[in-house]
């Protein structure tokens, strides 16, 4: 039987982020993945780094979001150079949209509370608007958070993976975990593999994990997300554009505009729905001048980890004998944004036993355990 220091379950952004950052610190990790790395919603995300357009109140998660904003540029530099693929960040700015003037009234109040909290960020007027971003149709204005950005998801995980393999990280790909238990890691083919700590990064598929572990299996749902790529744009946004609960629209540098993003509960189903991608397209229309081949698009899915507070799932849980096993999921809608931060932080927990300030929020322990739970 194969030992490690650390077995990473799932290769996503989180799960190989983690055993990047484990074997960086000298871990000896494997990365197990049951499909492919980035098979699900990291290899379709937007890959937004947006924690202030994203948050819609000061806490826990808006530090959190700050904190791997700030980590993304050197991550991104590292991972770049030692895999030698591009992982195309790009912090040219994030522009929350205000569609009417009753969202322009939501927006500035955000911004208050933002300025508060010590957030970098300006209203910029229509008017302004007209030249700032010409791609952009008519609107009552946006907040200008000129530190925020994007990356390529799928990118940044190629990156990544190949990064950890450089360090020594052995991928296991087609290695759908069952349980864990006190002999390890336990396989769907049978097989078992031995670690003194398991970090569970499965996104929405650590839930079946965690409740064979005594964690309430309402504790992570899977939500499928779907985005439209349109191409001849004439004139693609120079910026981000999020306008809420409406969407958003970002370029990636290949000139494709991405269009996003719905939120359906249809459990593991990934099925392309005709009637989102038919809004999406609106989406298209309602924030661009030039929408290009609206329709005409590249259709995507993929499922994302919510949990019922919309708060990540972060850290130690008690599980009794056997290796000691870590959560980093439930990270929904931004585990693009969160990988850096969250890597560091389990990394920290499994080879120093250090929680990271603040994390206390995203613990487990606020689900509840089965009777039978250690």
């Amino acid at each position: 039987m194969e030992s490690f220091d650390v077995a990473v379950v799932g290769a996503g952004i989180i799960g190989s982020s983690v055993a990047f950052e484990c074997a960086v610190r000298g871990a000896r990790v494997v990365l197990l993945e049951r499909q492919t790395p980035g098979s699900g919603a990291s290899g379709m995300a937007a890959g937004m780094l947006a924690p202030c357009s994203e948050t819609a109140e000061p806490g826990p998660f808006l530090t959190l979001g700050l904190d791997s904003l700030a980590r993304w540029p050197g991550f991104a530099a590292r991972v770049t150079e030692e895999s030698g693929v591009d992982c195309e960040l790009v912090i040219d700015g994030v522009l929350r949209v205000a569609l009417d003037e009753a969202d322009a009234a939501v927006v500035q109040q955000r911004i208050a509370w933002q300025r508060d909290a010590g957030v970098a960020v300006q209203w910029v007027d229509a008017d302004a608007l007209t030249s700032f971003e010409p791609a952009l149709s008519t609107t009552a204005g946006a907040a200008w958070y000129a530190s925020e950005g994007q990356v390529n998801s799928a990118r940044a995980v190629a990156a990544i993976v190949a990064a950890a393999a450089q360090h020594g990280v052995a991928l296991r790909c087609g290695a759908a975990v069952v349980a864990v238990d006190g002999a390890g890691v336990r396989l769907g083919d049978g097989a078992v593999v031995s670690a003194a700590t398991v970090a569970l990064c499965a996104g929405p598929w650590t839930g079946g994990v965690l409740a064979a572990l005594g964690i309430s299996p309402a504790a992570i749902r899977p939500v499928l997300g779907q985005l439209i790529g349109i191409r001849g744009v004439a004139h693609p946004p120079e910026h981000v554009l999020y306008a809420g609960a409406c969407g958003y629209a970002l370029t990636r540098r290949d000139g494709e505009v991405i269009v996003g993003a719905s939120e359906d509960d249809t459990g593991f189903d990934t099925a392309v729905r005709d009637a989102v991608t038919e809004s999406l397209t609106g989406v298209a229309r309602r924030l661009l001048r030039d929408p290009g081949a609206v329709a005409t698009p590249t259709v995507w899915t993929g499922l994302r980890p919510a949990t019922p507070d919309g708060l990540p799932l972060l850290g130690s849980l008690d599980v009794g004998s056997g290796p000691r096993v870590l959560v980093a999921t439930g990270h929904y809608r931004n585990g693009v944004l969160l990988a850096p931060a969250t890597a560091a932080g389990v990394a920290s927990m499994a080879l120093d036993d250090a929680v990271p300030r603040g994390w206390e929020a995203f613990d487990a322990s606020r689900f509840p355990r089965s009777p039978a739970a250690p």
